[in-house]
């Protein structure tokens, strides 16, 4: 049995100081095999930012992947954000947040979605590289029998119509990670969701997470997920915060897989 914490949207710089403090507690408490963060660490890439959040993963003690969400390109250094948009990113928290991980049960990769900037009004929305793709799918070994993982920051399906889900490339993105995981780990939302697309009769579940610390929530509290890896099944537990900012198990859900 493997289990992994999914958390997003971080938005250190906007965080509950009593919610970080409830989610290092539980991970400390009983440490996951690894936690997978998809994007937005910080509220608006500034240095101070990236530095709680590097302090608060090396604090868990566990391996952990992630990827760069929007809020995670400099905001207000223009500088930065057209001439090194990650240069921040892969320097400060970079030595604690890996892009991918490879185990005997799991293997983890990362696909960056965000942007510096598009051809459209609302660069927070995401897009993907079909070389990005490519190169995400070459570096899995279908022979090994570790479970495959994807993640990024912005969803590529949603549970229905989303504006914010808007990820350019996204549904055929989608289709073609389906023919390669088990689980494809995103965030943006703040909001957790598990919809699967059935490939050659294997699910691929798409997961969402709720923002895990910021108080900009949306149509659920701030929480993030535990996911059990287990023979047949992978089992979705999501946590939600409560008003004194302690985390509960809130729904749980048994998803079938055969890959």
């Amino acid at each position: 049995m493997t289990r992994l914490l999914h958390m997003a949207d971080l938005h250190f710089g906007d965080e509950s100081q009593p919610l970080v403090d409830s989610l290092r507690e539980y991970c400390q408490a009983d440490p996951p095999d690894a936690v997978i963060a998809t994007g937005d660490f910080t509220q608006a890439g500034r240095r101070a930012e990236f530095d709680k959040a590097r302090g608060f993963f090396e604090s868990l003690n566990v391996p952990v992947v992630g990827a760069p969400g929007n809020h995670d390109v400099p905001v207000y250094a223009l500088d930065h954000r057209f001439m090194t948009p990650w240069q921040r990113f892969h320097r400060l928290v970079g030595p604690v947040v890996s892009p991918r991980l490879k185990t005997d049960a799991f293997h983890v990769e990362t696909l960056r979605t965000a942007r510096r900037a598009q051809w459209r009004l609302d660069w927070s929305l995401g897009r993907v590289a079909h070389r990005d793709v490519k190169a995400l799918v070459d570096r899995f070994d279908p022979q090994d029998g570790a479970i495959r993982i994807a993640a990024c920051h912005h969803p590529l399906i949603t549970p229905e119509e989303s504006g914010r889900g808007r990820t350019r490339r996204g549904p055929e993105t989608a289709t073609e990670l389906a023919r390669h995981c088990s689980l494809v780990l995103t965030g943006h939302l703040h909001r957790t969701f598990a919809v699967p697309i059935e490939h050659d009769g294997s699910n691929c579940w798409f997961v969402g997470a709720s923002t895990a610390f910021s108080g900009r929530t949306r149509i659920e509290p701030a929480g993030f997920n535990e996911i059990v890896l287990e023979a047949d099944t992978i089992r979705l537990v999501h946590y939600e915060a409560d008003q004194a900012g302690r985390f509960h198990p809130a729904l749980e859900q048994v998803l079938p897989r055969t890959r």
